[in-house]
């Protein structure tokens, strides 16, 4: 078949697709500007001014490993910041050639060039999604976001994978204050808040009206920095596919992990010492997974009574949370992505083809356990064109659309929501090469990004930008309108009319985000089975049964 003559084509693409960019445009104009740790000079293009690679807290390399962020040492000699400062390191994946170094706590501001210290522009901060183990900053041009709503976009890299969410007694008894462990990539995201606090009028921005926002793991960092106590004031935010995570590790069960990994890794004695002469690359290929299948070490934030004082979902039902408009949405085949990627990856390793009946029997049976039956008999393979689609369906509804509408439900007794749900069935995929054992990627997980950021490319897989029909651009820009005038007035407004609602209980209704323009969704709870698996994810959040959403 072509499509798998393709995917084979693949191998070199990610072993020596092309480079990370460096420099996004050549400068017509070099605004300096001051901030709290010395002058920085950008570059000017098409009205926007671009600040690339400002460091917004020292290297966190040596001793600093494993350290919550601490400030730059400063400068007075005028810096350059027109490339993009190092991206943390991380492993290959179809996103992400890898490498990086720790050296990597930057941030990249851009603005209208218009903009004055007196502009007090609203200030979008962006979160880059990838698991928490890949992605970075650099890949998200906001000049769409600035042209569409005159706003500053800031973009931010944070420590990924076990050198940003590794805990360790050893490294916990260090932080003699908090005996805390393993939040690093969190603080990361909290000293860059606190940088553009500082620093943000002067490229033009009002330090007391940002809105934070970002997509899967930038989605679920953004609902962790909402209920954290050290985060600061937002005046809105946006989440998007982030709701997949209802609990977390507390730090006692985190440490257990990462003395198990460090144990693996010959760090047994003097372990704080030992963890910080190990190489970049051995952190970066550990943990993985055990016998059976479980990830020996869990990337992600961990309750260690500082960052973070109570489970994820039981703050936001206690209303422990910053009562801000927020805007959550899930795509309506999020899942789609993650069946198509396991696809691709087999047949790189030599073993082409996708999910059968006893792989979907197996994984169901794996995960539910004696609940199994129950879900076999909601989700029948006789109901789908494939076992891809029928794992997809099943993931979707369970890890996003679900966990999504819990949330919508939990925090709408407390503030504005605005929930959606992405339904544009044929996208541009810029994500994975074509799949011939599921040929339709349709509205999946990630793909309403470039959306957003129409210039977003797959440097890996050398796709993109996205080639929009005109109904999809128009549904792009309606999407960037809705986005900015949330952070500019406290409420999504579109331009092109339609009202969209606030969320309710009662009504379960969802702004519905097809080409050319936004309706309204009102079987979305029915349609993602959500009654079906309320019980499961109350249960998973540690929430009562009677739990009201």
């Amino acid at each position: 078949m072509r499509e798998i003559g393709l995917w084979a084509s693949v191998v070199s693409a990610l072993l020596a697709g092309p480079a990370w960019a460096s420099v996004r445009a050549v400068a017509t104009s070099t605004p300096v500007v001051t901030t709290t740790d010395g002058p920085i000079q950008g570059f000017e293009q098409a009205g926007i001014n671009y600040f690339l690679g400002v460091p917004y807290a020292a290297p966190p390399v040596g001793s600093l490993r494993w350290v919550a962020p601490t400030a730059p040492t400063p400068w007075t000699t005028t810096r350059q910041t027109v490339a993009f400062g190092n991206f943390c390191p991380q492993g290959l994946s179809q996103l992400s050639n890898g490498g990086g170094a720790e050296d990597c706590l930057y941030l990249n501001v851009e603005g209208p060039s218009a903009a004055t210290p007196t502009s007090k522009l609203p200030v979008m901060v962006w979160i880059h999604g990838g698991g928490l183990t890949t992605g970075s900053g650099q890949e998200y041009n906001g000049a769409n976001l600035i042209q569409s709503g005159n706003v500053v976009f800031v973009s931010v890299n944070y420590r990924l994978g076990l050198l940003g969410f590794l805990a360790h007694p050893a490294l916990a008894a260090e932080d003699t204050a908090h005996h805390s462990s393993g939040n690093y990539g969190m603080l990361d995201q909290q000293a860059a808040l606190a940088w553009v606090r500082a620093n943000i009028a002067n490229f033009g921005g009002d330090s007391n009206n940002i809105t934070l926002f970002g997509e899967s793991a930038g989605g679920q960092s953004t609902i962790t920095q909402l209920y954290s106590p050290l985060t600061g004031k937002l005046k809105a935010a946006v989440i998007e596919s982030g709701a997949y995570a209802r609990s977390y590790l507390t730090q006692a069960q985190a440490q257990v992990q990462g003395t198990a990994l460090a144990s693996s890794l010959g760090c047994t004695s003097e372990t704080a010492a030992c963890l910080r002469g190990l190489s970049v690359a051995a952190l970066v290929t550990a943990g993985g997974s055990d016998a059976t299948g479980a990830a020996t070490v869990n990337i992600a934030p961990n309750v260690d009574g500082w960052m973070l004082t109570q489970q994820p979902f039981q703050a936001f039902a206690a209303g422990n949370f910053q009562h801000i408009p927020i805007i959550d949405g899930s795509n309506h085949d999020e899942y789609r992505l993650f069946v198509s990627e396991n696809d691709l990856f087999n047949a790189l390793a030599g073993h082409p083809g996708g999910y059968t009946p006893a792989d979907y029997v197996s994984m169901v049976e794996g995960l539910a356990g004696s609940f199994a039956p129950q879900v076999f008999a909601q989700y029948p393979l006789s109901n789908y064109a494939s076992p891809n689609y029928a794992i997809s369906a099943l993931a979707t509804d369970y890890a996003f659309s679900c966990g999504a509408l819990l949330l919508d439900g939990l925090m709408a007794q407390y503030t504005s929501v605005y929930a959606y749900e992405f339904n544009d069935i044929n996208p541009p995929n810029i994500f994975l090469p074509p799949d011939p054992y599921l040929p339709s990627i349709g509205d999946s997980h990630a793909i309403e990004l470039p959306y957003l950021f129409p210039t977003y490319r797959n440097e890996t897989l050398n796709l993109g930008p996205a080639v929009f029909t005109t109904p999809q651009l128009y549904l792009g820009s309606s999407m960037r309108a809705l986005w900015t005038s949330l952070a500019r007035y406290g409420r999504p407004l579109n331009p092109r009319g339609g009202y969209w609602g606030k969320y309710s209980i009662a009504a379960h209704a969802f702004a519905s985000f097809v080409a050319p323009s936004n309706g309204t969704e009102t079987n979305f709870y029915s349609f993602h089975k959500c009654g079906f698996w309320g019980p499961a994810l109350l249960s998973e959040a540690g929430l009562p049964a009677n739990t009201q959403y």
